[in-house]
């Protein structure tokens, strides 16, 4: 089977430096499927970094190596690194691997996935200073794709770093969380699991920022255009939603801003 790679960057559409990593990719003998999950992430956008890799990922056909180029600290002391993470208990054919600066772009990742193994990557003298993902890691995903067992890539490493991820936080009123993704549609994605339905279906509003959202759904045509909707998402967590609109613009929303599923006001008084 043809192995698959992804690329992942923030070095936008059509850019050059997209070229130059795909160049130096196609360099190995062996033939590969290479897939762009994206390169529009925002410039330095770690946070939105780890979202899109913890979500797409997984999807992708067990042994895919994804390569993530999301590196405002290139050149510095943070380490270039080899993962492969899977799920626990699985069969090995489950694993994905990964390629990418060890600045926390795995954090999502690493929720939903256990780190199986990693090594640190070495750097090359010849390296440029700011552009690890040409000169490093598409050289090794090269050497990985033409059959250098990953294991002997570096040092071993035992843990990844994360960079903070918000959950969800029970209050005296309800359970409070904020926005963590905003996406191409203006929908505002919570860190409120979908398994908190239940709850605000119970409550009947969900709060973002100062605003409340009384209109529960299943799916967006349950409404009339223009409402706005809270509802489970297919990403696995509560949204905030307008029908063929944006709830970002409309709620004035962006990531981080705080939402809540607060009980009924008559539920949640000291007895």
């Amino acid at each position: 089977m043809t192995r698959v790679v992804t690329l992942t960057t923030d070095f936008g559409s059509g850019s050059g430096y997209v070229a130059e990593l795909k160049g130096r990719l196609l360099q190995a003998a062996t033939p590969f499927t290479l897939v762009d999950i994206s390169h529009d992430v925002p410039p330095h956008d770690i946070r939105a970094a780890a979202w899109l890799v913890g979500q797409s990922c997984p999807a992708f056909p067990s042994g895919t190596l994804h390569i993530v180029v999301v590196d405002p600290g290139v050149g510095t002391q943070r380490q270039l690194i080899w993962a492969r993470l899977g799920r626990q208990g699985a069969h090995p054919s489950h694993d994905q691997d990964f390629l990418c600066p060890d600045n926390g772009v795995l954090t999502l990742a690493l929720e939903r996935l256990s780190l199986i193994a990693a090594r640190s990557l070495r750097v090359p003298p010849n390296a440029a200073a700011t552009f690890h993902g040409r000169d490093v890691l598409a050289p090794v995903a090269v050497e990985v794709l033409d059959g250098m067992d990953p294991e002997s890539l570096g040092d071993p490493l035992d843990q990844l770093t994360r960079i903070r991820w918000p959950c969800p936080k029970e209050t005296p009123s309800g359970v409070q969380g904020e926005v963590i993704h905003v996406d191409a549609f203006g929908n505002l994605v919570t860190s409120l699991p979908v398994t908190l339905l239940p709850r605000l279906q119970a409550a009947g509003r969900l709060r973002v920022g100062p605003h409340e959202i009384s209109t529960i759904v299943r799916t967006y045509g349950d409404a009339v255009p223009g409402t706005t909707v809270a509802l489970a998402g297919s990403q696995g967590f509560i949204e905030a939603a307008v029908v063929e609109g944006r709830a970002a613009e409309r709620l004035n929303a962006q990531i981080g801003t705080p939402v809540a599923i607060e009980a009924p006001a008559s539920e949640s008084r000291p007895s």
